[in-house]
């Protein structure tokens, strides 16, 4: 049994196949999680308290003294608060969690955010990256949310891009997404034990 992030299956389900076994080694040999290596741990985690606690959200780039975070986290900072003083009726609710599993592999589904944004409620996760996200990585992230949290009308799944502060909604499907994200679980597995196998620290 394997459990990994949202964010590691869809890096993963999006890969081509040697790409796929690339990835897989690498979460072979990861480890467990070290908040360390997070490198937006603490601007995700100051959003989160930003909407839940009312703090600052500027409080995150006090005493920030990596030269990288340095580099990335004012302008995020900047953007994501030009974003959220445009928005109407804002206001916060705890998101839900859950566990999605296929084949042996566990898929923990955690958005940061709940949002109510001008009568319509959201469950959000945050993409901190420059690049926008592709497409297909949307596509993912929104069907996994909405199977694992058992989303339904009066919920959506949204993602924030917050190098470019805006919200990014699902468009309706033309397709049942379902089979593919199955595969995929099982495409990862079949590596993961294999991989696995030559790691005797792996369990």
């Amino acid at each position: 049994m394997a459990n990994i992030s949202l964010t590691d299956f869809v890096d993963f389900a999006i890969s081509t196949p040697p790409s796929q076994l690339t990835k897989v080694r690498q979460l072979c040999s990861r480890g467990a999680y070290d908040p360390r290596f997070d490198f937006w741990k603490t601007l995700r985690e100051g959003v989160q308290e930003f909407h839940e606690k009312g703090k600052k959200l500027d409080g995150v780039l006090v005493g920030l003294k990596d030269a990288k975070k340095l580099k990335r986290y004012p302008s995020s900072v900047k953007t994501y608060g030009k974003f959220v003083s445009k928005q109407k009726d804002l206001s916060w609710f705890k998101p839900p969690s859950a566990i999605w599993s296929y084949g042996g592999l566990n898929v923990r589904v955690n958005p940061e955010l709940g949002l109510n944004l001008g009568g319509k409620k959201y469950v959000i996760k945050l993409y901190f990256k420059d690049e926008k996200p592709t497409k297909q990585r949307l596509k993912i992230v929104f069907e996994m949310m909405r199977i694992a949290l058992l989303l339904d009308v009066t919920i959506m799944s949204a993602v924030i891009d917050v190098s470019n502060g805006k919200l990014i909604v699902p468009k309706p499907l033309a397709e049942d997404l379902l089979p593919l994200l199955e595969a995929q679980a099982l495409a990862f597995m079949h590596l993961w034990k294999a991989v696995a196998a030559k790691i005797p620290a792996v369990h």
